[in-house]
């Protein structure tokens, strides 16, 4: 597969006077006050960017991305080919081959999981769009984590390790259609006994967007579910959003993504990686919560109230403030997080972030 994108890649560049090339990305600066499961508080800065490089001819797209990442042992000295893959049309079917990500459903259980060596296919027939996605597996970078608990004379320690991690070799299919005006696709994975519904539409200018996963129980491991509701809307200058999220059985992984809210307290690989958010989606068994924001004076305020269930039974209450500005031909963001009610006493405590974010 690689061989057939490398030869693709020398195709595109050996004519690139008669093809589009183009380099885009995105970069981001955050420095952040970390208080939640601290003991006091600790500094966190970081720094991410990507780099898209894309050739184009006819009906043909090869993209080579690279990344330089903090937050990755292997990416924080150089950068890294992180995907690699060749879209184009073969008749009535889109193709898509090589190493890159991908969402299941809305991501509520499954959002950007790299593969590689994957190959998706899809087509029309008549109102509905079939596909199919396979990867034959392989190794993918994966950072890990352990945390030594903070005591009252010490604060809490994080301790990064660089390694891989092994995609095992699958395949589902797919069938979507837009229904009485909403978006409805079913995916379904018969080896790994998952199903995925997702719809989603606009009602009366009130926006619904819904999920729900379910894996039967496979050997040792029990059945699993993961539901997520959203509904929002606009009053006024206002925009409203209430949503809630339910993962059974901790079904969902650490990229499960629950992104209705805009929240940076939860969610620790929402929008790149936001180092005030206080653990990652799949972590939580429930989040239920509500937002507004506004535009004042060129800026955007929002406010975000959450009551969440962090594993299996620490109740705790979120609430956030964000503010957005776009500056110097890019985005300045400021938020203020805090978490009330945990069972653990040293999470009740206040994150602080600035960050800066730019497209080119």
């Amino acid at each position: 597969m690689k061989k057939l994108i490398v030869a693709a890649v020398a195709a595109t560049m050996a004519s690139a006077s008669m093809a589009d090339i183009s380099i885009k990305g995105d970069a981001y600066i955050q420095y952040a006050d970390i208080g939640i499961s601290h003991n006091g508080s600790t500094t966190v800065n970081t720094k991410r960017v990507n780099l898209n490089v894309i050739g184009k001819f006819g009906a043909t797209t090869v993209v080579s991305s690279f990344r330089t990442d903090d937050n990755d042992a292997n990416r924080s000295g150089a950068s890294n080919l992180h995907q690699f893959y060749i879209t184009t049309k073969v008749g009535p079917i889109n193709v898509k081959a090589g190493d890159f990500y991908s969402t299941i459903g809305l991501g509520a259980w499954s959002k950007g999981e790299k593969s590689t060596d994957a190959l998706s296919l899809s087509t029309k027939v008549g109102p509905v769009t079939l596909g199919v996605y396979t990867t034959t597996g392989g190794e993918v970078d994966n950072l890990t984590t352990t945390t030594t608990p903070a005591t009252n004379t010490t604060p809490a320690v994080i301790v990064f390790h660089p390694g891989t991690k092994h995609i095992a070799s699958t395949t589902h299919v797919s069938i979507a259609a837009d229904i009485a005006g909403a978006k409805i696709k079913v995916i379904n994975n018969p080896k790994a006994k998952w199903t995925n519904l997702s719809a989603k539409g606009t009602f009366g200018g009130i926006s619904v967007a819904a999920e729900h996963h379910k894996q039967k129980a496979v050997g040792t491991n029990a059945e699993e579910k993961v539901t997520l509701l959203h509904v929002g809307g606009k009053v006024g200058t206002v925009k409203w959003d209430v949503a809630q999220y339910k993962n059974k059985d901790a079904a969902a992984g650490s990229n499960a993504k629950f992104s209705p809210l805009g929240s940076m307290l939860v969610g620790t690989k929402a929008r790149g990686i936001t180092a005030t958010a206080a653990a990652d989606t799949g972590e939580f068994s429930k989040i239920l919560g509500a937002s507004i924001s506004t535009k004042v004076a060129g800026s955007t305020i929002k406010a975000i109230y959450t009551k969440n269930t962090h594993g299996a039974a620490d109740k705790l209450t979120g609430v956030e403030l964000i503010f957005t500005r776009a500056v110097i031909g890019g985005k300045l963001i400021a938020n203020l997080a805090k978490v009330s009610g945990s069972d653990m006493d040293i999470s009740n405590a206040t994150n602080r972030g600035v960050r800066f974010d730019v497209k080119f």
